[in-house]
């Protein structure tokens, strides 16, 4: 296993206070916000129990609460989490009741005695047992198992859009780039509508393992290359199509995961040079993204449509769909001025 893969960080020598089941979880929580590191000694559910506590201490802010509230609550919650510890031994959580987690070995190969922030845990039990049990996805009529630290979809509304606008295309199917994959779900779309090269990029070192690991699922080879790196990557050879699912809002990247979340002031700037420099004449450039961003952070420019205001591309189409939130545990779902987007343009 590379050692280049995103891992939460070990730490290999922690100097905590020990909690068991014993201190209050309400006093865990204060001493957490505190400032202080703690290391649970005893179940997972202690772990579990002190972290909720300390959500409710922290006051999250309602669902109809400004943006900039609840990111900054998710920043504080962030915070002090990282501060309570779990033991890990031979790759196993050393706690009562925790869970197999075959990541461990994979991501610490080299490491028999360390300790990870409690969150960290959670975060990875969830994501192995999501590896396990995979995702079953209609646009491709299987499931696919992303690896840990992968961005995997939860709603699959804007798929559903993409497949509709792919299922229309007539042009040419020599070559394709999904930038950013992912766990590879649009270019294993794009297998499906027979595109005979597909380079799928992406920064995250692990969405590239993902992706591998589901080739390797296949009885037969597909035409599938991958490129860590930024954007469409440095192989120069032109594309008849180039697909790009980027973050929809904008927000601070303080870490590799962000990149799947948030974008930067440049990152559109960038992408739009590099898919005109490299598309083919004729050639269509897709963006599958969403209305959010108008209705979370309105004082954002829209990066498509402040390309489009450039003249480098115009727009040869746009495609829009409703939103279905999830129901709630009672069947209900909230209702949502959100649309998912695929916007098909080529250059001027």
């Amino acid at each position: 296993m590379p050692q280049s893969l995103y891992r939460p960080e070990p730490v290999l020598s922690p100097t905590a206070e020990r909690v068991d089941r014993r201190t209050p979880v309400e006093r865990s929580a204060a001493r957490l916000r505190e400032g202080e590191t703690l290391l649970v000694t005893d179940a997972y559910s202690t772990g579990a129990d002190i972290l909720d506590a300390l959500r409710r201490q922290l006051r999250p802010p309602g669902e109809d609460a400004p943006y900039a509230a609840r990111q900054a609550f998710r920043r504080a919650l962030r915070e002090a989490s990282l501060r309570l510890l779990a033991p890990i031994e031979a790759h196993r959580v050393m706690l009562a009741e925790a869970a197999k987690i075959g990541f461990l070995a994979d991501l610490y190969p080299e490491l028999d005695h360390f300790a990870l922030p409690f969150v960290e845990v959670q975060s990875l039990h969830g994501a192995w047992t999501l590896y396990e049990e995979g995702v079953h996805l209609t646009v491709l009529g299987y499931r696919v198992h992303p690896f840990y630290g992968t961005y995997a979809p939860t709603r699959t509304s804007h798929l559903e859009l993409f497949a509709t606008w792919l299922s229309g295309y007539e042009g040419p199917r020599t070559r394709a780039i999904d930038v950013g994959t992912g766990c590879g779900v649009l270019a294993l779309m794009l297998c499906r509508r027979r595109f005979e090269q597909i380079l799928a990029t992406d920064c995250n070192p692990n969405a590239l393992e993902s992706v591998a690991r589901e080739l390797k699922r296949f009885p037969a080879p597909l035409p599938i290359e991958l490129f860590c790196g930024d954007l469409l990557g440095d192989d120069p050879t032109p594309a008849d199509l180039i697909v790009f699912n980027p973050p929809w809002t904008q927000g601070p990247v303080e870490g590799l995961l962000d990149r799947a979340l948030y974008f930067e002031d440049d990152l559109f700037e960038r992408f739009f040079e590099q898919a005109r420099a490299r598309i083919t004449p004729g050639g269509r450039v897709v963006l599958v993204f969403s209305n959010i961003i108008a209705l979370v952070q309105p004082d954002v420019p829209h990066p498509i449509e402040a390309e489009l205001a450039r003249g480098r591309f115009k727009l040869v189409q746009k495609l829009c769909r409703k939103v279905k939130n999830p129901p709630d545990e009672e069947g209900r779902r909230r209702r949502t001025k959100e649309r998912v987007e695929v916007w098909e343009l080529e250059t001027e």
